[in-house]
């Protein structure tokens, strides 16, 4: 998990930092990001200072773990490690139309799957991952409907026989519409949740052993593509059960 992230999960660093902003004392810089995420998200930050004592509602915690990751996204340059990819990522969004809250968006979710989305040690920041994924970002944000739909025929057309081809239709069919419906974004494990409770494990073993094969070798086609990471690669093939990830 980012230590920005880590730092501001607990409503009492948040509200303290909003307090001292209101009263116009000096600021960390972690703050400083802080106070600017809740800048650019003002219901969250009303939300979030409309709570009193320690128990948060759903909407409040809500409200403080998107602070807590937009503010740990605008720290991301400070990185050396990660300068160069966070402004690759920023500018080929804003080449694609993407606007500041869309961009920041992104990232934010970025750290929020590196904290939240697998198993592993959350207080420990996986920076290599984080830089892979930011690498993905051009490769997504350059993706339009004629190259999903020329990706997805491609993939289709590489059937082995015909159950491989209604296996691979299917499933690339339904992860698009999990993943990309509202717009290119990285394939995560909630996506692969999602998918294997809708489309595999209601159906028989072969049906299951089809699709589940079927899903991995799009995920591969997307890693040849650039927009699955070997690290995230791995991962979800893992989330899959394949032995071989």
């Amino acid at each position: 998990m980012h230590p920005v992230l880590a730092r501001f999960l607990t409503a009492d660093a948040a509200k303290e930092t909003l307090r001292k902003e209101k009263a116009g004392e000096p600021l960390t810089p972690e703050e400083q990001h802080f106070v600017a995420a809740a800048d650019a998200n003002p219901k969250q930050r009303a939300m979030l200072q409309g709570v009193s004592g320690r128990a948060l509602s759903s909407d409040a915690q809500a409200s403080l773990v998107l602070l807590a990751a937009h503010a740990a996204a605008r720290a991301l340059p400070e990185d050396p490690a990660l300068t160069s990819a966070t402004q690759k990522a920023r500018e080929a969004l804003k080449e694609e139309g993407a606007s500041d809250e869309e961009t920041d968006a992104f990232l934010a979710s970025i750290l929020l799957e590196e904290a939240f989305g697998y198993e592993q040690e959350v207080d420990s920041f996986d920076t290599d991952y984080v830089k892979e994924s930011l690498g993905e970002v051009p490769a997504l944000a350059a993706l339009s409907k004629d190259s999903v739909d020329a990706l997805f025929l491609a993939f289709i057309k590489a059937s082995e026989n015909d159950a491989d081809r209604k296996a691979r239709e299917h499933m690339a069919r339904a992860l698009f519409e999990v993943a990309w419906s509202e717009g290119p974004t990285s394939i995560n494990p909630e996506h692969l949740e999602t998918l294997l409770d809708n489309e595999v494990v209601q159906e028989s073993d072969e049906v299951q052993d089809a699709r589940v094969r079927a899903t991995v070798s799009l995920l591969q086609t997307l890693g040849h593509q650039g927009l699955v990471g070997p690290l995230r690669l791995t991962r979800l093939r893992a989330q899959l059960g394949d032995d071989d990830a």
